[in-house]
C-alpha cells in the first residue's frame, strides 16, 4: 500500500514537475524581497542576531537548488530536499519578525 503511494506521488509530480519548481521559485523569490525589505532596508537588523542572516541562506540555497541545472530535477526526493530547506529558511523569517516585535520594530 505504501509503495502504491509513493508510486502515485512520484508519477504525479512527474507530471507538473515545471509546476512545482516554479511556484517553489516564485515562494523563494518572496521571501527574500520580504526579508531584505523588512531588516535590512529598514536598518532593524540588530548586531548579534543572524536569523535574518540564516534566513536568507537558507533561501539563497534553495534559489541555487533551482537555478543549478542537473538530472536530478525531475526526482521527488531532490524536490523535497528545497521545500524543507524553504521551510527552515521560513521559520528564521517568523523567528526574526516575532524577536522585532518583542523587541521593538523602531
Amino acid at each position: 500500500m505504501l509503495r502504491h503511494t509513493v508510486e502515485n506521488a512520484r508519477d504525479a509530480f512527474d507530471a507538473g514537475h515545471a509546476n512545482f519548481w516554479g511556484n517553489l521559485i516564485r515562494l523563494n523569490n518572496l521571501l527574500v524581497i520580504v526579508n531584505i525589505s523588512m531588516f535590512f532596508l529598514t536598518g532593524l537588523v540588530a548586531k548579534g542576531y543572524f536569523y535574518t542572516f540564516y534566513s536568507l541562506v537558507c533561501l539563497g540555497v534553495v534559489g541555487v537548488g533551482v537555478l543549478i541545472p542537473t538530472t536530478l530535477i525531475r526526482r521527488l526526493w531532490y524536490y523535497w530536499i528545497f521545500p524543507a530547506t524553504e521551510l527552515c529558511g521560513l521559520y528564521f523569517l517568523v523567528a526574526s519578525v516575532v524577536y522585532w516585535i518583542n523587541n521593538g520594530s523602531g
